[in-house]
């Protein structure tokens, strides 16, 4: 299944990039300390804009987006811009992002061991990861890296969450996908004879 934008290649969007969203609350805990708590699991958003719209083309994307049913459904998702590790970021030089590798192990919650990579694979901090596990997905950054051959040993941020922290899940280094929802009020479409569409998904687990 191809992650949306590519499902639509004809119908262009400016670039979009996944961002982490993060809720922590604070609160005083006395002798002038501040106690900082995450409340919720990171989650992961994405939001598209189109390039002004053919009547053809906006009830395409209507129809499309009616599949979603307010966010009863979800969807693939990646970016629309060049997403493979930066120091692969020329088509030429592609290959060895273009395979996967498996993960091993994760140990301290969110470093990665990871065979069967390509030995020529240059990974660094800001590189944009994803774990794959059955129908699950998970997007990760890169913030370490380390190891050399066909494994690697790397730091990322969010933490993964169980349902792709397990060995033998899929590590993809070029165009991760997510799971996303739409939500119901995101959707807006412009006035005028070429209208352009915007709206926005929000990671889903399930």
């Amino acid at each position: 299944m191809t992650a949306f934008p590519f499902t639509h290649p004809h119908i262009r969007f400016t670039h979009s990039r996944f961002q982490l969203q993060r809720v922590v609350a604070s609160s005083p805990s006395g002798a002038g300390r501040i106690n900082f708590t995450e409340t919720a699991d990171p989650t992961w958003t994405i939001q598209f804009t189109s390039a002004p719209l053919k009547e053809s083309e906006l009830a395409e994307l209507e129809s499309w987006w009616s599949q979603f049913r307010g966010g009863l459904r979800s969807t693939l998702v990646t970016q629309n811009v060049t997403c493979r590790p930066f120091a692969h970021s020329n088509p030429a030089q592609a290959g060895p992002a273009q395979d996967t590798g498996v993960l091993a192990s994760v140990t301290d919650g969110n470093v990665l061991a990871v065979n069967d990579v390509s030995a020529a694979l240059v990974l660094q901090p800001g590189d944009l990861l994803g774990l794959e596990l059955g129908a699950f997905r998970g997007l990760h950054r890169v913030t370490a890296v380390s190891g050399t051959g066909t494994s690697r040993t790397i730091t990322v941020e969010p933490p993964p969450g169980s349902y792709v922290a397990q060995a033998g899940a899929v590590v993809r280094f070029e165009q991760p996908e997510l799971n996303m929802r739409s939500p119901v009020d995101s959707w807006s479409v412009s006035e005028g004879a070429r209208p352009v569409v915007s709206f926005s998904f929000v990671e889903s687990r399930g």
